[in-house]
């Protein structure tokens, strides 16, 4: 109960104008159905999110990442959370100390949660079972920024720094056409790219600069120990520099890991062709396995929709590579709206391990709120 009338009171003073917090609220809602061989998936969800950020008075403003409820057509009910243990039993018996006797057959693998606390299980074999330990976006507030003219810092237990990854190619942006295609037998990976740790970036001139380093680059614990031997970190770099009418960026990530490390360089860059951009990158991944990606990606404006198109190919070694061709085409309908398709097709080394579809058209609309 406090901690709501704690929210209720920060969300009250921001109404009336006392709060010192800028607080931002953003809002969606989606249809999308998607084909894909003899499958007709249909996914309908919706967004929700809060930041928060403040100037000091001295130049500095402070910025937090808020909590955002959000769609993942991946996740039921959108909770992310572990599934509890089931374990097949031998003989097993109840013995009733309430009201409500549960019988377990032999056999019969047990959810300890769908079994009354007010029975004793008595069996052969262990139940094991225990809370699925599930939570709403678990990056929430764990970012924080301050922004001055000279730059922006950041700190946190879920940074990112995925510099080196500057492949183009993929212009899809539903995450239901990927949904139950083949596994791509060639694929770049850049190591551990998130975890607690720090970055800059800034303006020199005409060029960006970004810079970042994780203490830890095994995820986003909330609590890690910085002094522990096992702890991987990466460092990472990025460039946007202007040369002419191109726009060139160059990004380097170097990642530890018990293996072996991962050190991967990436070059992207884009112009403007005709009424829209055509952009092309490459990537390279020095690994305990090498692997490349290039990739190329045109938009264009047609009337009011916008049309991209891409192609995208990944070479590793050992595998047969993997070619992916994406398009898709937006049109708004009105203020916050709009209506979509999207397509991905696959080829190449496609599936040897996972069978799937190779190709998907999702039809959609969006509404922002």
């Amino acid at each position: 109960m406090k901690k709501l009338i704690a929210i209720i009171s920060v969300l009250a003073a921001g109404f009336v104008g006392t709060a010192k917090a800028d607080i931002t609220m953003s809002a969606g809602q989606s249809l999308e159905v998607q084909s894909s061989g003899a499958v007709t998936n249909v996914s309908i969800g919706g967004s929700l999110g809060f930041a928060f950020s403040q100037d000091l008075g001295n130049g500095i403003t402070v910025t937090m990442s808020g909590l955002t409820f959000d769609n993942d057509v991946s996740v039921v009910d959108n909770i992310v959370g572990t599934a509890d243990t089931a374990v097949a039993q031998a003989a097993s018996t109840t013995a009733n100390v309430g009201t409500v006797i549960v019988p377990i057959a032999a056999g019969v693998a047990v959810n300890v949660h769908n079994v009354i606390t007010t029975n004793v299980i008595t069996a052969s074999g262990a139940v094991t079972g225990g809370a699925s330990n599930k939570g709403i976006d678990g990056d929430a507030f764990e970012q924080i920024s301050f922004a001055s003219a000279n730059g922006t810092l950041t700190y946190g237990a879920d940074v990112e720094v995925d510099y080196a990854d500057t492949g183009v190619g993929d212009v899809t942006d539903s995450d239901l056409t990927g949904i139950g295609l083949a596994s791509a037998d060639s694929a770049i990976a850049l190591g551990g790219t998130t975890g607690n740790g720090i970055s800059y970036s800034t303006t020199m001139g005409g060029t960006a600069l970004k810079i970042g380093y994780l203490f830890a680059n095994g995820g986003g614990n909330d609590l890690f120990d910085a002094s522990a031997d096992a702890n991987n970190s990466t460092v990472a770099i990025s460039t946007a520099v202007p040369v002419g009418p191109l726009t060139a960026s160059i990004g380097y990530t170097s990642a530890q890991a018990a293996a072996a490390d991962t050190n991967t360089i990436g070059v992207s860059t884009s112009m403007s062709v005709g009424n829209g951009t055509l952009s092309a990158s490459y990537v390279s991944v020095d690994a305990a396995t090498d692997s490349t990606e290039m990739g190329f990606a045109y938009t264009a404006a047609m009337g009011s929709a916008t049309l991209s198109v891409g192609y995208q190919q990944a070479d590793t070694d050992g595998q047969d590579n993997t070619n992916m061709t994406t398009a898709r085409i937006s049109q708004p309908v009105g203020t916050g709206a709009s209506v979509f398709a999207e397509m991905k097709n696959l080829s190449g080394g496609t599936g040897t391990t996972t069978a799937g579809e190779t190709s998907s058209i999702v039809l959609g609309s969006a509404f922002t709120f």
